[in-house]
């Protein structure tokens, strides 16, 4: 038998758990069910402007001074005098070697000895022609001698004159090779001289871009001992394709009077192929792709809203869309994954987005 005070207690427990559990189903009745996703959502977003597009293709190309020469000897000779520093600016003309000329000149003014003493014996025939003192056949070969030694006198100055290398176009010499006194040959270089004041940028365009190529078009290029990014002009376009690696060749010319460019460096050309204008480009994160169409969630009266957009071009970073949106639409960059047509969106402002 149990007693009564522990069946009171008993009771009293009972009544206590029973009040418990009644006030929780209650709070737990109006209490709002809650759905497994937030109830809003923040994200970046981007709103959609008036915009350009340029579609540009990357290549390696080549420094080259405008002009390029060795310096060379065209006789066995002697080397008297050098005219001029290493590494000198130098203008078009300048003598630059000067070559051992002694025998030549000697041989000059022998010549020149042997002609006076033709035309006085030439002078005398012409008077005896005229008195028929001698055949005209004489006449003629006394004439004849000083043709002949007008032409000897004429070679041997063709050869004094290649005693004296001149520059054959302004520009700055490199390092010498050689040094007075030192005995020359034929074709053997002195000297390398450049013309820097302009450079050509050589480089290869794939034939699928050839005919979107054209002279005068602008091209930028970077060089690795620069930061600077550089223009040029395309001067010349190769007629025809290259069979063997299916490229066009193309030649750029460059401003180089600052003297920052250096001829065998290598060039990373951008070159754009055609320009869009008054378009929209979105961030390409901001695409949602799909197997028959892409779209993109716009923000609409703060709610999520899935939009689908046909696309264009693309860049690293942008997407060309050409139908679907609207300037001034304000799309979502970021959560996109989370997000569900209809869910509010708390739009977060994002500059750098593009």
């Amino acid at each position: 038998m149990i007693p009564q005070r522990n069946l009171f207690s008993f009771f009293f427990g009972g009544l206590l758990l029973g009040a418990a559990a009644l006030t929780a189903c209650r709070e737990a009745k109006d209490k709002p069910a809650t759905a497994a996703g937030p109830s809003s959502i923040r994200a970046e977003v981007y709103v959609v402007k008036d915009t350009s597009i340029r579609e540009e293709v990357r290549l390696v190309g080549s420094v080259v001074a405008n002009e390029e020469v060795q310096i060379v000897s065209e006789q066995a000779r002697r080397l008297v005098r050098i005219n001029f520093p290493d590494g000198a600016a130098v203008r078009k003309g300048q003598l630059l070697f000067k070559l051992d000329d002694a025998d030549l000149k000697a041989q000059l003014k022998k010549l020149a000895a042997q002609r006076k003493l033709s035309s006085g014996e030439e002078f005398r025939s012409a008077s005896l022609l005229k008195l028929e003192g001698i055949s005209k056949q004489e006449y003629e070969r006394v004439a004849s001698s000083i043709e002949v030694l007008d032409a000897e006198m004429d070679a041997v100055k063709v050869q004094l004159d290649k005693t004296e290398i001149r520059a054959p176009f302004g520009g700055r010499t490199g390092i010498r090779r050689v040094s007075e006194g030192a005995f020359v040959q034929p074709n053997t270089p002195l000297v390398t001289l450049e013309d820097l004041n302009r450079v050509k940028i050589e480089f290869a365009v794939p034939e699928k871009y050839a005919s979107r190529v054209r002279p005068g078009q602008e091209i930028r290029f970077t060089v690795e001992n620069s930061d600077k990014t550089y223009a040029a002009k395309v001067a010349v376009i190769e007629p025809k394709i290259d069979l063997d690696t299916r490229s066009l060749f193309i030649q750029a010319v460059a401003d180089n009077r600052a003297g920052e460019l250096v001829p065998g460096a290598s060039a990373m050309i951008g070159l754009d192929l055609s320009a869009i204008e008054h378009t929209v480009l979105i961030p390409t994160r901001a695409l949602i792709p799909g197997l028959e169409s892409n779209s993109v969630l716009l923000v609409r009266n703060g709610k999520a809203e899935k939009v689908r957009v046909e696309t264009g071009l693309r860049t690293s970073r942008s997407v060309q869309v050409t139908g679907g949106l609207a300037y001034g639409d304000t799309i979502m960059t970021t959560n996109i994954l989370r997000a569900k047509p209809g869910i509010p969106v708390q739009a977060v402002a994002n500059p750098t987005a593009q």
